[in-house]
């Protein structure tokens, strides 16, 4: 199957994505949204098990990737702000209609754009609709991704290694800890500084459309009442459903693409 990459210029950012070429007459689009500090590639897996049903598209965002950074070489740094280059991304792409997939960082992220956006379903993996860093040491941490003295792939390994399940097949866990190891300092800062002071719970009111949430059970960073809590304050969903992955952990969807595209499949109408 073929995998191309393109670019489109979005908020006057040359915005790098890349697609697995779906069929003329798919079930539907799925914009799907990597985890903190990587890029599109997490997603070839599920691009490869969902060929035949949907086109999936995975942007970088700005400063990820082979995408360009904002301004003063920075990324996107609030989460309001990042909905919109995703909303705009998908409106300049001409998207109808669109399903948008995110895991972690980005999976909170999701649970924002289903939120205050009309998008047609949603998946959210080990996501969460309220995190807060407390205390200044948080933000020196971050700070420190974009120091001379400090090698933000090195500083974070063996945390995100701790991440993965314990059933993640070797080429899977070779290419999160490869992402690692490509992380750009300050698209991280970005991205973390959105993870640390994020919370959404009052806006889950506003979230209609159909939400699927997924767990990896290895991953001990996003426990069950991070799932629990979001559901509480997500009322009006038409279809809200909550799955635990037992043996896989935080990078789900590149741990287990296979399985993670069946539950795609099974939750999202013939007319996703």
């Amino acid at each position: 199957m073929p995998i191309t990459g393109a670019y489109v210029n979005v908020q006057g950012i040359k915005t790098y994505y890349e697609t697995n070429n779906g069929p003329h007459n798919p079930k539907g689009t799925i914009i799907a949204l990597p985890t903190a500090g990587r890029e599109s590639r997490q997603f070839h897996g599920i691009m490869e098990y969902l060929e035949d049903r949907y086109t999936v598209i995975a942007p970088d965002l700005p400063a990820h990737g082979k995408s360009w950074p904002l301004p003063g070489l920075q990324g996107i740094k609030t989460y309001q702000e990042y909905g919109k280059f995703v909303w705009d991304f998908i409106q300049t792409l001409g998207i109808e209609d669109p399903v948008v997939l995110g895991c972690s960082f980005s999976g909170n992220m999701v649970l924002h754009i289903a939120s205050t956006y009309p998008v047609k379903a949603a998946i959210a993996c080990q996501a969460s609709s309220y995190i807060k860093a407390m205390g200044s040491s948080y933000g020196t941490t971050i700070l420190l991704l974009d120091n001379p003295y400090v090698s933000p792939q090195h500083s974070h390994w063996d945390f995100s290694e701790s991440l993965i399940g314990r059933d993640c097949p070797k080429e899977a866990h070779d290419l999160i800890m490869w992402g690692v190891c490509q992380e750009i300092g300050r698209a991280k800062i970005a991205d973390m500084s959105i993870y640390n002071n994020f919370d959404v719970r009052e806006d889950l009111k506003n979230l209609t459309c159909p939400l699927l949430l997924v767990r990896g059970e290895d991953d001990w960073n996003v426990p069950d009442h991070y799932f629990e809590t979001a559901m509480e304050y997500i009322t009006n969903s038409r279809k809200l459903e909550f799955k635990k992955v037992p043996r896989y952990g935080h990078f789900i969807v590149v741990e287990a693409p296979a399985i993670v595209s069946e539950l795609i499949d099974e939750f999202l109408p013939e007319e996703a």
